[in-house]
C-alpha cells in the first residue's frame, strides 16, 4: 500500500519519486509483496480449502504470474493469448481454466489438444464444438457449465454478467439441450462441474451467495442424474474500495461461501483478480502543463486513457496523490487529463492538490488491476514501463503482451 513519510510518497519501503528519476514516467509500479500477502489472506478466508485460479485478465505481468505459479495456485484465462502467457509463466495445462464467451474453433482445438483443467461452457453450440473437436482428436474434454443465475450484483452495468439480459452463461432452459449434447459425446465430454460469475467490482457478498444458492439446486440435479460432478466454481469479481474506504471482508466472504458449498463435498474453485492485485499498483505520471480558466483548472499529464481507460470507460474514480506534498501552498481543484485527442481522456476530475505545478509528479492509486492489461497504442503512443517491487528492491519487468502467436 502507498503511504506518506516526511511528505514523500512510498510504496513497499521505496520512495516513488526516486523511481521516476531512475525509470522515467509514465510508469506502472507494483508491490509484489503486498500481492502475495493478499493471496494468502484470500486462501485463509476459505480455510485453505479453495483452489484459486487467478484471473489473468486483471494483470498479466509476467513477474506477478511467475510469483503466483510459485505460490502454487492455478490460472483463469479468457483467450488463447492468455493461455500462452500462463504457459510461458510456467503453469501446466492442468492448472489452467479456459473461460470466455466467444472461443473460436482454433482456440477450442488448442484447448482440447493441450488438455486444460476445465473449459467453461457458455452455450450449447460451444459445447457441441468442444465435443466434436474432442471426438476428432480422440480426447476427453473436461467442461463446466456457466450458469446465469439472474441476480443483481449491484455494480456498473458494463461489468455485470449475471443478469438474464447479459450475454454470459445459461439459465435452466438450456439444460435439456446441453444434456443431449453430453449424451452425443459420452467418451469425449466430461461434465465435472458448474461455474458462475455475476460481475466485477462487487463490494458485498450477498449477491454472490444468492447466485450460489440458485446454482446449488442445478448442481444437485446433475448429481442425482448420475453425472460425476466434482467442481463448483464461484468465479471472481470481489472488488476494492477505490475511495480508500474499508475493503470487502474476505473472512466474511470466504465463510459465507464455505457454509453454502461445504455440504456438497465438491472442489471449490475461485477466480479472484482485482482483489489480489488492484490495491498494489500505482501509475506514476508527470504534469506537463497547468492550464487555468475561469471555469476549471487542468493538470495535463503525460499519461491518459490509453494507459488507464477505467475513468473514461466506467466513470471510475481513482485517488490521485502528489509524490511530494506541499501543505503550505494554496489548494486548487484540477481535472487531471491526458494528451489523447478525446474529451473522454481524463484520469480524475475535481482533484484537490496543494500547490500543483508544472513538472510535479502524481500517483494514480489502485491501478494494479485493469490498468496496463487494458492499455493501448491509441494516437501511436507507446505503453509505459512496468516496475515490480519485491523484498524492497525494484526492477523493470519484461513486456507481458503477446501480440503474435500461432494456434496449434
Amino acid at each position: 500500500m502507498v503511504y506518506y513519510k516526511k511528505d514523500r510518497l512510498y510504496l513497499n519501503r521505496l520512495q516513488l519519486e526516486k523511481l521516476v528519476k531512475k525509470y522515467g514516467s509514465p510508469v506502472y509500479v507494483y508491490d509484489l509483496d503486498g500481492i502475495l500477502q493478499r493471496l494468502e489472506e484470500f486462501q485463509v478466508a476459505f480455510e485453505n480449502n479453495v483452489h484459486v485460479h487467478y484471473a489473468l485478465k486483471a494483470n498479466s505481468n509476467p513477474v506477478i504470474l511467475k510469483a503466483f505459479k510459485k505460490a502454487g495456485i492455478g490460472i483463469d484465462t479468457v483467450s488463447w493469448g492468455e493461455v500462452l502467457l500462463a504457459l510461458k509463466a510456467g503453469f501446466k495445462p492442468n492448472e489452467i481454466i479456459f473461460s470466455g464467451v466467444g472461443k473460436s474453433t482454433e482456440e477450442i482445438k488448442a484447448a482440447v489438444k493441450r488438455g486444460l483443467y476445465q473449459i467453461n461452457i457458455e452455450s450449447p453450440q460451444e459445447l457441441e464444438r468442444v465435443g466434436k473437436t474432442a471426438k476428432k482428436y480422440k480426447k476427453i474434454a473436461r467442461v463446466a457449465f456457466r450458469i446465469n443465475p439472474d441476480v443483481n450484483p449491484q455494480t456498473h452495468p458494463y461489468i455485470t454478467t449475471g443478469f438474464r439480459e447479459n450475454k454470459f452463461g445459461m439459465d435452466t432452459s438450456f439444460l435439456p439441450e446441453l444434456k443431449n449434447i453430453l449424451k452425443k459425446y459420452p467418451r469425449n465430454l466430461e461434465l465435472q462441474g458448474l461455474t458462475l460469475h455475476i460481475g466485477s467490482q462487487l463490494l458485498e457478498h450477498k449477491s454472490i451467495c444468492e447466485a450460489i444458492e440458485k446454482t446449488i439446486h442445478i448442481y444437485k440435479n446433475f448429481l442425482n442424474e448420475g453425472y460425476p460432478m466434482k467442481t463448483f466454481d464461484v468465479g471472481g469479481g470481489i472488488g476494492i474500495p477505490y475511495d480508500g474506504g474499508v475493503a470487502t471482508s474476505l473472512k466474511e466472504y470466504g465463510s459465507a461461501v464455505m457454509k453454502l458449498l461445504k455440504p456438497l463435498g465438491c472442489t471449490i474453485l475461485s477466480e479472484p483478480g482485482r482483489i489480489l492485485v488492484g490495491p498494489f499498483g500505482v501509475l506514476l505520471t508527470e504534469v506537463e502543463y497547468i492550464k487555468r480558466s475561469p471555469s476549471q483548472n487542468f493538470a495535463i499529464v503525460n499519461t491518459g486513457m490509453h494507459h488507464l481507460i477505467r475513468p473514461a470507460l466506467y466513470g471510475a474514480q481513482h485517488r490521485i496523490w502528489p509524490l511530494k506534498r506541499r501543505h503550505e501552498a494554496e489548494k486548487y481543484s484540477y481535472d487531471v487529463v491526458g494528451p489523447i485527442c478525446e474529451s473522454s481522456d481524463f484520469l480524475g476530475k475535481h482533484i484537490e492538490v496543494h500547490g500543483l505545478a508544472q513538472g510535479d509528479l502524481l500517483a494514480i492509486l489502485d491501478a494494479g488491476a485493469y490498468g496496463y492489461s487494458m492499455a493501448n497504442f491509441y494516437n501511436a503512443r507507446k505503453l509505459p514501463k512496468e516496475i515490480v517491487i519485491a523484498n524492497g528492491k525494484a526492477a523493470v519487468s519484461p513486456v507481458s503482451s503477446v501480440f503474435k502467436y500461432s494456434l496449434p
